[in-house]
């Protein structure tokens, strides 16, 4: 593979680091619990995607199995916070949201650990355990992409009329594009589990595929929660509300 594939996912976990770090310093101010939950699986993700790609990008054999392990169940760790910042935000009182959470987790704690038991991590689409522990880590983005565009309808209707700020509609729309970026990442990762079963090794495509799905998507959501005050204006510039009787 192409060391420029790598550069760029190594690219997307020192991205994922550096939002960890903004939504952690985030929660200091504010003290709310979703800044911190998004805040710990960006951390999580970005030490997964290090640990993964550092033993190509420095063209070593691998880590030990302990240290792979260790490193596969890093991300798996990041993504109950991922979950709970799903439910936190969109579907707090909801039962089924719970339920949602609870088989997620389970799915993730039965592929990964039943990888862990083998003594080795699995990508192969001829192992369940791996397809449960796809499952476990997909459906929360779809998930999140499904609770934000929906939550867009809402609110641009209502910025058109002076019920809410484009600004907050524009960023249910960016988090929803954060939500299908991921899925396309997810995608990716089945991409990487065909290659390794027909050659034992990762193509340019998918590896770029992965680590640029993975930039975007973190570079959306960045826009989404820190936006520069010149793509603030030229939002609301561009927002058509209809005047109200307060206006006269």
């Amino acid at each position: 593979m192409e060391d420029n594939a790598y550069i760029a996912s190594v690219a997307a976990s020192v991205f994922y680091l550096i939002v960890s770090a903004r939504f952690i310093r985030l929660h200091r101010r504010t003290g709310e619990r979703p800044e911190l939950l998004i805040g710990l699986y960006f951390a999580l993700s970005g030490l997964y995607y290090l640990g993964y790609n550092i033993p190509s990008l420095f063209r070593f054999d691998g880590w030990p199995p302990l240290v792979e392990l260790a490193v596969e169940w890093t991300y798996v760790v990041g993504v109950f916070p991922y979950l709970l910042f799903i439910r936190s935000v969109f579907r707090a009182k909801q039962v089924w949201a719970g339920w949602l959470v609870g088989v997620c987790s389970t799915f993730l704690l039965l592929g990964t650990g039943i990888t862990t038991l083998r003594g080795s991590v699995e990508y192969s689409l001829d192992s369940p355990w791996f397809i449960i522990q796809w499952l476990g880590y997909t459906t929360p983005c779809l998930w999140l992409a499904w609770e934000a565009l929906l939550y867009r309808r809402s609110a641009k209707k209502r910025a058109r009329i002076g019920l809410c700020l484009p600004i907050v509609a524009n960023r249910y729309l960016l988090i929803g594009l954060f939500g299908v970026l991921q899925v396309l990442a997810c995608a990716a990762d089945l991409s990487l589990a065909n290659d390794l079963d027909e050659a034992q090794t990762v193509s340019r495509i998918t590896d770029v595929l992965l680590g640029g799905a993975e930039i975007a998507s973190v570079a959306v959501l960045w826009l989404a929660f820190f936006p520069p005050r010149d793509y603030v204006d030229w939002i609301t510039q561009r927002a058509v509300i209809l005047p109200t009787p307060m206006d006269g």
